[in-house]
């Protein structure tokens, strides 16, 4: 009886798999953001071509200078003047993946930017913009370390401009008293095609050329202006490299108008990332740029910090 006992034991020991068998059996579904053996940084100034799931929130605050034409009552130019800006930005952010090749999205943006000194108080007045984005991801894998994605966003919404200087020559071209408010309504569709690459174990790279259309209503007419941009970004993760959780980006990017006005847009950012945590993005990018500022004909050049954070659940 006592070998029976004994037999029946065995029999169930070897029958049943253990739970350390099982849990190997189970395969591990990498992260979305993970292409080979490396984990993309996700950041806001870079497009990507990845469907992750995520929420996230960033706030700005910039500061820039350039100088400016100033004019007489009469609109003529009188000289030149240096022109200080502050700004300050607020972005909501949530993505659905629904499948690893189909994600939709939606933004909400809040920014404001003002002068600083006295000709740019003048020039520039104060400004605020609120704009609402749908956008939709399609991305697909086309080896263990590459995958490709188009990207449209569609952003649209009012903006809100204080104007001294402006009322004033718009009331001795109108014989009139002009309100130095003025109201503008823009929608912008952007296009990109974005291609991520892992180079190596702890390095990515992230390559994205976009075509954008801006349309800017403004007292019951309109203007478009389009812009043919590329960008190149590369994100260093060393914690896949050792056991140090950071995260380090740099990125820049092009835009050139193809429209009649002309202009260029340039774009350098440095970004250093908490990595610590899986699912977590905490960080501060640091930026500089030179832009036209909005309708003005004053071409800015400033420097930003943006701190971020995001979860990501898929």
């Amino acid at each position: 009886m006592h070998r029976f006992a004994a037999a029946l034991v065995a029999l169930g020991l070897v029958a049943t798999p253990s739970i350390g068998w099982t849990e190997e059996l189970v395969p591990q579904v990498p992260p979305r953001q993970q292409l080979g053996q490396h984990l993309f940084i996700p950041r806001d100034g870079v497009i990507d071509p990845f469907t992750t799931s995520f929420v996230a929130s960033s706030s700005g605050v910039a500061s820039g200078g350039a100088n400016g034409p100033t004019f007489d009552l009469q609109g003529k130019q009188v000289s030149l003047e240096d022109y200080k800006i502050l700004a300050y930005s607020q972005l909501f952010t949530g993505q659905w993946g629904w499948t690893d090749w189909w994600a939709l999205r939606l933004k909400v943006l809040g920014s404001a930017y003002t002068g600083a000194n006295a000709s740019g108080a003048a020039g520039v007045g104060v400004n605020g913009v609120v704009r609402g984005s749908f956008g939709t991801t399609l991305g697909f894998r086309l080896a263990e370390n590459l995958r490709v994605g188009a990207v449209v966003d569609v952003a649209w919404g009012p903006s809100v401009a204080l104007s001294i200087l402006d009322a004033i020559r718009d009331s001795i071209s109108a014989g009139s008293v002009q309100t130095p408010v003025q109201n503008t309504y823009s929608t912008t569709v952007n296009g990109t095609l974005s291609l991520a690459w892992t180079m190596t174990r702890g390095l990515g790279g992230i390559f994205n050329a976009s075509y954008l259309n801006g349309v800017v209503e403004v007292n019951q007419g309109s203007s478009d202006q389009d812009l043919l941009a590329f960008q190149g970004a590369l994100d260093l993760d060393l914690r896949e490299l050792g056991s140090i959780p950071l995260g380090l980006a740099l990125d820049y990017s092009a835009g050139y108008s193809t429209g009649n006005r002309r202009f260029r847009r340039y774009v350098l950012g440095l970004g250093f990332f908490y990595t610590g945590r899986p699912g977590l993005t905490l960080g501060l990018d640091l930026g500089y740029r030179r832009a036209p500022l909005g309708t003005h004909d004053v071409f800015v050049t400033s420097f930003s910090g943006v701190f971020s954070l995001r979860f990501s659940f898929d």
